[in-house]
This record gives structure tokens, C-alpha cells and sequence, in this order.
């Protein structure tokens, strides 16, 4: 390759499971985007599916955070994949096997609660700083008019393990 041309980009290597032994979950993940209608980011219908939001890091990334969505719940399907992320203790372990098929483990450093519109969308969805794993889903009291909970739940785990 001649000097001065740019290297093509590593894809990043999207995660396919996560697994929280702590609070039960075992759940697949979808790549997801960005929802046209509200801006937001869309998350998988399946309240048992998660979804990577596939336009921030992936993986194999060296910095920023590796994004993961899902339901608490939903009102036809039940609880979903997340609903006890809620109560994930600091410390716990949590497992994602990736597309290449290896597991990376990250360890929970952070649970947080966020009124939705006060979500900080630059920490949680960053592509800045140390590599992270954020995983979101909603939580809190739920607004019956709105048909939405009136908060997140937002937990950050950093990696304790090379890929496997």
C-alpha cells in the first residue's frame, strides 16, 4: 500500500448474545439504527431480543461505547430480556459472544437512573474514552398517558477479559 492512503476501517464485530448470570438473562442481539420517526434509538419489537446499535463501536473496538438496548417490558409479550437490569449488582459479570465467536467479559462499574429526556446521550453513546460496554433499557414509574416508563436504566460494565 503507498504511503499517504488510508487504511480501510476494521468492521466492527457486532455482538450476538448477552449473557447476565446475575439477573437471568440470556438474550440474542440484532444490530439496530435509529428510529426516522422519533430520532431516537430503535429497539428491537421482541422484548426478548436486544439490539447493538450497530453506528457506534463495536467489540473489537479500542475506545467508546459498545451500545446495547431492550425492553423492561411490553404489554402483550411480558417481561423482557432486561427487566431486572434494574437490580444488577456492581461487580457482576457479564458475558457477550460476539459474531467472530468469542466471548468478551465486562464487569459492571455503574448503575444508573436517568429521567429519559436527562439520558446523557454524549456519555452513554460516546465514541470517546476508555472502551465500554452500556447497556439501556427503560425503568421507573409508567406514564399510562404516554404509554412509556418515565425513565432509563442505564448500567456500564468495562472489560476484565480478552476475547476467548
Amino acid at each position: 500500500m503507498s504511503p499517504g492512503r488510508p487504511q480501510p476501517a476494521t468492521p466492527p464485530v457486532a455482538p450476538v448474545d448477552v449473557r447476565i448470570r446475575t439477573i437471568n438473562v440470556d438474550a440474542k442481539v440484532i444490530p439496530t439504527g435509529v428510529d426516522g420517526g422519533t430520532g431516537m434509538i430503535d429497539v428491537p419489537p421482541d422484548v426478548a431480543t436486544l439490539g447493538w446499535y450497530q453506528y457506534g463501536a463495536g467489540l473489537n473496538a479500542s475506545a467508546g461505547s459498545i451500545v446495547i438496548v431492550g425492553h423492561v417490558d411490553g404489554y402483550k409479550q411480558g417481561q423482557g430480556a432486561l427487566f431486572n437490569l434494574r437490580n444488577v449488582p456492581a461487580g457482576a459479570e457479564i458475558v457477550v459472544t460476539g459474531a467472530d465467536g468469542q466471548n468478551r467479559t465486562y464487569q459492571v462499574v455503574a448503575r444508573e437512573r436517568f429521567v429519559k429526556k436527562s439520558l446523557p446521550s454524549d456519555r452513554a453513546f460516546g465514541q470517546q474514552g476508555a472502551l465500554r460496554l452500556t447497556l439501556i433499557t427503560c425503568g421507573g414509574p409508567f406514564d399510562r398517558r404516554t404509554r412509556s416508563y418515565v425513565d432509563n436504566i442505564v448500567v456500564t460494565a468495562v472489560p476484565i477479559r480478552e476475547p476467548q
